[in-house]
């Protein structure tokens, strides 16, 4: 008996197995294509164990932002710091962002989370900015420039730099509109390098400096925006631009950079100032600076300020301990104390620096 082809012998089955088959195919395409898109609205993040970057290598990129983010309790005095608008050197790349200022807002968020610092206002600063951009330029004296920063209160100012902001994509996408942006779908590696440096407030010499580089690899989203604030956009949160890789590796080099200010400013002695002395003693620092009642503090007499004849800058001046005062009074912005015994006759006046003991 001759052999009867297969396609004639069972048509129907095979009709039905081929679209059997079309429906599996189209079944798992649009499965992959849900993943996809899931993946975009909620990134994954794979840290790179680069030795140049990380020491820790953590896989968890999004984890790992979450958990440096916190600080330890503390209740001790707090520094009085100002934080300058940074300066962007990647003018060219995001242009419209305003990175120095967000950058700056970013980070005075931070100092203030630590518990650790009292952050002069932005408006409080606006002459040093300008003073400051005019001493480095030679229109100004730089003892002019030095007390202009006086005025602000800070121990000690944080400058930087912007270097490096860099967001680079690799392999092919989807872009998914919304309102106020843009999420796009393609794997990215952002870098982020920011030079930051501690800079005594009244001498206008550098404390320490540090560059905090920083990355992270995004398998899933990417953020563009028409927000000109950078610190806006960074607060859009884990739907917005902390879950991109650039918004990651920006959470990185900011806490690396509190990690350094942190480690750094234990060196800086806390002080404060005396307004006027009398019967009480009346101090520029308050509650709000960690000064509590009971707070013992020894008094120093300040000489004249040594200026470099070539440089203009204040080397600082010859110190002298008078005695100490304790607390017995603190108010949010000031606080008052009482002179122990060994004050008297040692004539303590306005401008005399407090320290702990």
């Amino acid at each position: 008996m001759p052999t009867t082809p297969y396609k004639e012998t069972f048509p129907e089955q095979v009709s039905a197995v081929r679209g059997n088959f079309a429906y599996m195919k189209a079944f798992f395409t649009r499965i992959a294509v849900a993943l996809f898109i899931a993946a975009v609205v909620s990134p994954s993040y794979a840290a790179d164990c680069d030795p140049d970057f990380d020491s820790d290598c953590e896989h968890n990129v999004s984890s790992q932002a979450s958990r440096i983010a916190s600080y330890p309790s503390y209740h001790g005095p707090k520094q009085v710091v100002a934080v300058l608008p940074f300066a962007n050197r990647v003018k060219n790349v995001y242009g419209s962002w305003q990175l120095g200022e967000g950058l700056a807002e970013i980070l005075v968020t931070e100092l203030v989370k630590s518990g650790r610092f009292l952050v002069v206002e932005r408006e409080s600063i606006r002459g040093i900015i300008s003073e400051q951009e005019l001493g480095l330029s030679g229109l100004v004296r730089k003892e002019t420039a030095v007390k202009t920063g006086q005025m602000s209160g800070a121990q000690f100012y944080i400058k930087g730099a912007i270097t490096e902001f860099n967001d680079q994509a690799g392999g092919g996408g989807i872009t998914l509109g919304f309102k106020g942006g843009e999420v796009g779908g393609k794997t990215r590696t952002a870098y982020v390098g920011i030079d930051v440096r501690i800079v005594d407030n009244t001498t206008g010499q550098i404390y320490a400096s540090y560059n905090a580089s920083a990355k992270a690899r995004s398998t899933g989203a990417s953020l563009s925006t028409n927000l000109t604030n950078f610190g806006d956009l960074y607060k859009l949160g884990a739907s917005g631009f902390n879950s991109t890789a650039l918004g990651v590796a920006t959470r990185k080099a900011v806490q690396k950079i509190m990690g350094f200010i942190l480690a750094e400013s234990k060196n800086i002695p806390w002080q404060g100032s005396i307004i006027k002395a009398g019967s009480k003693v009346y101090l520029n620092r308050g509650d709000s600076a960690g000064v509590k009642n009971g707070d013992r503090l020894a008094v120093y007499s300040k000489g004249e300020a040594l200026i470099d004849p070539e440089t203009g800058f204040n080397l600082g001046s010859d110190e002298r301990l008078i005695c100490s005062v304790f607390i017995v009074q603190s108010r949010p912005k000031f606080s008052i104390a009482r002179m122990t015994p060994d004050c008297q006759g040692q004539g303590i006046k306005r401008g005399d620096i407090v320290r702990y003991q």
